[in-house]
């Protein structure tokens, strides 16, 4: 060991403020790109470093030998570089998951939906022919006061039909009150 290895490697051991900006511009560079063969981001490989530099600060490294201390730095950004692929593995394998059973959601909601529809349309078809045109302009947005005008019919007529759909499809499917007027409504 040579003795500016020798010096700087005590100041590196005693902390010393010189002795880590040293460090830094002797190796930063360097550490950067060695972790670069590992892992594709610049901003990556600098954290990678900078984090194994706040390290050694805060433990205190102490090292025997110079080469020791090559050693270290080097097998320490090989190793946070492994840990942060494995890290993004991890992540990509738990958001693959993660939208799988989202879609499955998705289609299972969908599935879900249709039958619902299904059902509502069956027993709307089941209704008499008058109540089942003005329930379903309804189910088109349409208001009582335009249903009545287009029907040539009076408004109280419009509410009584559209109550007793609703009280008819209630009655012949599992649709609760609020769905079928979250349906009337939409």
């Amino acid at each position: 060991m040579s003795l500016r290895e020798d010096i700087f490697l005590q100041g590196i051991n005693r902390q010393e403020v010189p002795a880590y900006r040293e460090l830094y511009s002797d190796y930063y560079r360097s550490l950067v790109m060695y972790a670069l063969h590992f892992v594709t981001r610049q901003d990556v490989a600098e954290d990678i470093v900078q984090e194994l530099f706040v390290t050694m600060w805060n433990k205190q490294m102490v090292f025997l030998s110079y080469p020791s201390f090559k050693t270290y730095l080097y097998t320490s950004v090989r190793n946070a570089a492994f840990d942060y692929l494995k890290h993004q593995d991890i992540k990509q394998r738990y958001a693959e998951q993660w939208a799988a059973l989202h879609e499955e959601e998705r289609r299972a909601t969908a599935a879900f939906d249709e039958e619902v529809y299904r059902q509502l349309y069956k027993a709307i078809d089941r209704l008499a022919p008058k109540c089942r045109e003005i329930f379903l302009m309804a189910m088109d947005g349409k208001r009582n006061e335009e249903i009545a005008e287009t029907l040539h019919i009076a408004i109280e007529t419009v509410k009584t039909q559209k109550k007793r759909a609703i009280k008819q499809l209630r009655e012949q499917t599992a649709l609760s009150v609020w769905m079928l007027l979250f349906l009337l409504k939409g």
